[in-house]
């Protein structure tokens, strides 16, 4: 992944972004996941994970839905951010990364507050009720703009949608790949919706935030 800032300042970034509630928790989290997946750097991480545990605060949010799970490393953060009657809806198709993320959720309180579904995302949204107070993108890239338009319509008035990997390692400069392609695609879409007001963060791999209007 392209750095979009020096090696040093992202470290500097980095050493200097600090949770206090189990950081010991997730510090093992991400150390299992670099020791036993094949695509560690797919984990929300440090910086981006305590963004979303901020945003969570912040809106006060109360029901979240994520979409692409992984090891579990940002649900976890985002629901640590909610009130104990709070819930996040986290959707993903893969048991194995799934079955680590249960794994240390079972270790924190707020992981009772995580309801796992298992299954196409497309499907699982199709299925739920509105509001959803905050929504969290972070899956296949192809299906991007599929998801923004499912959402949308589940999200509360003062609701905040968080799409990851929208600068793509820069590609997007020369979008020429599928994947990349598709987020150039819903980069370009938000920007021109009438419905939202969006900020493109240059945070990690890139952040969109999108609000309604």
């Amino acid at each position: 992944m392209l750095t979009l800032v020096s090696e040093q300042l992202e470290t500097y970034a980095v050493n200097h972004t600090q949770y206090h509630d189990h950081g010991e928790l997730l510090q093992k989290l991400a150390e299992e996941t670099n020791r036993t997946m094949d695509s560690p750097m797919m984990m929300s991480g440090t910086t981006v994970g305590n963004l979303l545990n901020t945003l969570v605060f912040a809106t006060n949010s109360k029901r979240i839905l994520e979409i692409g799970t992984f090891v579990g490393y940002s649900s976890l953060m985002m629901a640590m951010a909610l009130p104990e009657d709070g819930e996040l809806i986290t959707c993903d198709i893969d048991k194995k990364s799934t079955s680590l993320a249960q794994k240390y959720w079972n270790q924190h309180p707020a992981g009772q507050r995580i309801d796992l579904r298992l299954g196409p995302a497309i499907q699982t949204i199709d299925s739920l009720n509105p509001e959803f107070d905050m929504v969290f993108i972070d899956a296949d890239k192809q299906n991007y703009v599929a998801y923004y338009e499912k959402v949308l319509p589940l999200l509360s008035s003062s609701g905040l949608i968080v799409i990851d990997n929208v600068l793509w390692s820069g590609k997007v400069l020369n979008p020429i790949d599928d994947d990349t392609i598709a987020i150039d695609k819903l980069n370009k879409k938000v920007t021109r919706d009438t419905r939202v007001n969006n900020v493109l963060l240059t945070v990690r791999d890139g952040l969109m935030l999108v609000r309604k209007l």
